[in-house]
């Protein structure tokens, strides 16, 4: 189901992914640092609690368990140990679904509109995610810092505001569930994403272009659907 795009692509999405967010990567870089919420690398404390995800034209629950998992075997400067553009090597469990989450660019939503608000990590998500390796994409977008202070700002940048989307519920059972980042650059495909509630339709959108595409990670969240 997943619909992967070439490395290139990936590194423009991400990096309007960082110009997008609340923070911006000046404010980043001086700013007190973001909670990472691990209890080490690459392990997220775990706490219970619930967020809301589209499936198939609706609204459903998601319950989590398990604090987040991100693959150590995967370089990740981020406090929490999770990387945004390079996939997993070493997954959690031999079995698992993907998770894909939305991330408005280039225009803003009311923070508090989002099920995982800017700034405000939702229960079992990392507080910081990596993005150095997208330094060379937003090189030119920044030519006041070196490539050495944009790499530092990525570094350790705070995870950004998100929707969810999933394939399938998996019977109700939890699991660990792969997440994949599709950046949205049009409010009106935003809108009407949030409008149909399917994979199907979001699918539909990145075949069109309409959207970034697949941007793959290491993390991994662990919940089960209602």
């Amino acid at each position: 189901m997943r619909k992967i795009t070439t490395r290139a692509r990936m590194l423009a999405a991400s990096a309007a992914i960082v110009v997008a967010g609340s923070a911006g990567i000046a404010a980043g870089a001086s700013t007190a640092p973001t909670p990472s919420n691990a209890m080490a690398k690459g392990v997220g404390i775990g706490e219970f609690g619930m967020t809301a995800s589209y499936f198939n034209g609706h609204t459903v629950s998601f319950t989590y368990s398990k604090g987040f998992y991100c693959d150590k075997h995967v370089m990740s400067g981020a406090s929490s140990g999770c990387e945004a553009g390079a996939s997993f090597k070493v997954p959690p469990a031999k079995n698992f679904d993907p998770l894909y989450i939305t991330v408005p660019l280039g225009f803003t939503v009311p923070t508090m509109s989002m099920e995982c608000p800017n700034g405000l990590a939702c229960v079992d998500h990392p507080g910081t995610i990596d993005l150095s390796a997208l330094e060379p994409a937003l090189k030119a977008l920044y030519p006041q810092y070196t490539a050495a202070q944009l790499t530092s700002a990525l570094t350790n940048f705070a995870t950004p505001g998100h929707e969810h989307f999933i394939t399938t519920k998996n019977g109700g059972q939890a699991e660990w569930w792969n997440v994949d980042v599709v950046g949205v650059t049009s409010r009106t495909v935003w809108n009407a994403l949030n409008a149909h509630k399917s994979f199907a339709f979001l699918n539909q959108e990145n075949n069109a272009k309409l959207t970034t595409g697949v941007i793959p990670t290491n993390l991994f969240l662990y919940f089960s659907v209602k």
